[in-house]
């Protein structure tokens, strides 16, 4: 959210609703307002003044809660006091923010839920592709979206927006086997990343993955782009008086760019991946640079090959920068991962095992993908972690660890299936282990 003191306004973007599938939701169908959507809000009163809807009738999670720029345009001779924002959607909006009027909406990154947003009505116009109420569809932009919450930035010297932009297909899905659970996810679909076919049209596998957007507002058109690789999430932006753009990546690097040309001018290893936005500031006629280090946020369940938390792990820092500063202290690398520890013996029946598959994937599976990344892979429970593993999953013993207690919405029998479903892929992983001796 963003406060305006010029018209006293305080601009709240929304998310999507749950289940995310319009087709579960709501049947009946209709625009589900307020879901993302920008709300206008008379901060004195409470009361709503205006209102735009990003994605009506949401279904792929397309959240209008990414940062929101306020500035003054001059558009078609005139000024304009304006918001912009590119949500996850993959159009970027120029609205005016004293009357929600619809400046221009373009797109900003490829997109195939929709085939552009209509100027008279202000709502974007969907396409077959992007409905998946009955079969699986191969989708532009993913659930993470063509912009996250990592900010942009705006420069008002350039002119531009520079946007931590993504390209992600993604297949998706409705659950035929939807079933409410009160407290945990209740998206109603699922997703996975999509091969790139004939369906995505012209798109270009090629241009998957994260890139650096700079986007003229009034033009609505793009002016340069740097590809960062093929993982989509990297650092928000920092863009400062002196002509220049800074962004640090998955990879570790902290790059600075000149602003109006894109021209890449240094790039420092921090040995961090990096999804903060930086900041500046001046002391004693000194100017810094300093960026939160570390990796999280939706991504945190996947370390990608080749980023840097991959390599040197995860340890928060706080890194400062200024002309002339030292080299940046790399942390340790990180020692190879061990052999799969031997499972405890599986008793379970067949009837347990597929339930405690079930529940794991829709209460557990959210955070424990079982792969290198930031949640510990339950394949590799020690046998105290076993043993402890009711106490820790039913009534919280790690909870200052950060994993909360279920109980509320698991009971005994549930979590000792969702266990026996663990031994069993513990075991199969360590029965592939040691094979391969």
């Amino acid at each position: 959210m963003v406060y305006d003191p010029d018209l006293n306004l305080l601009y709240v973007g929304t998310g999507n609703g749950s289940p995310w599938i319009q087709a579960e939701r709501s049947p009946g169908g209709g625009d589900n307002l307020f879901l993302s959507s920008i709300l206008a809000i008379n901060p004195d009163t409470g009361r709503l003044v205006w209102y735009y809807q990003t994605t009506p009738g949401d279904n792929w999670d397309y959240t209008a809660t990414q940062p929101i720029i306020l500035t003054d345009l001059t558009i078609e001779g005139k000024t304009r006091k304006v918001l912009m924002q590119a949500p996850k959607n993959g159009f970027f909006y120029v609205l005016d923010r004293a009357s929600g009027e619809l400046l221009s909406a373009e797109k900003y990154a490829a997109v195939t839920w929709a085939s552009h947003v209509d100027r008279a009505t202000g709502k974007p116009v969907a396409m077959a592709q992007s409905d998946y109420s009955k079969e699986q569809k191969l989708i532009l932009p993913s659930p993470a979206g063509a912009h996250n919450w990592q900010p942009m930035a705006y420069n008002p010297d350039t002119g531009l927006v520079y946007i931590p932009a993504m390209n992600d297909p993604a297949i998706y899905e409705r659950r035929k086997d939807f079933e409410f659970i009160k407290g945990i996810n209740n998206q109603g679909a699922h997703f996975s990343e999509g091969t790139i076919t004939s369906e995505i049209g012209d798109f270009d596998a090629g241009e998957a993955g994260g890139f650096l957007l700079a986007w003229d507002p009034v033009t609505a058109k793009p002016v340069w782009r740097h590809k960062l690789g093929d993982f989509i999430f990297h650092g928000g932006i920092l863009t400062t008086a002196g002509n220049i753009v800074v962004q640090a990546r998955d990879d570790g690097l902290l790059v600075v760019y000149e602003a109006d040309s894109g021209k890449v001018l240094q790039k420092i290893q921090t040995g961090s991946s990096i999804l903060a936005a930086p900041m500046t500031y001046r002391i004693d006629g000194v100017q810094y640079i300093a960026v939160m280090a570390g990796y999280g946020g939706g991504p945190f369940g996947y370390f990608p090959v080749g980023s840097a938390v991959e390599k040197y792990g995860n340890e928060g820092r706080l890194l400062a920068f200024k002309l002339g500063g030292g080299t940046v202290p790399l942390p340790d690398e990180l020692p190879p991962l061990g052999p799969i520890p031997k499972p405890p013996v599986l008793t379970a029946s067949a009837e347990t095992l597929a339930m405690g598959k079930k529940l794991f994937t829709k209460a557990c599976g959210e955070c424990h993908w079982n792969i290198n990344g930031g949640y510990p892979d339950l394949r590799r429970m020690s046998p105290e972690v076993h043993a402890a593993f009711k106490d820790i999953v039913l009534h919280g013993q790690r909870e200052p660890l950060g994993m909360a207690g279920f109980g509320d919405i698991l009971s005994e029998k549930q979590v000792e299936a969702i266990h026996s479903h663990l031994i069993k892929l513990a075991q199969e992983a360590y029965d592939g282990e040691q094979a391969k001796k």
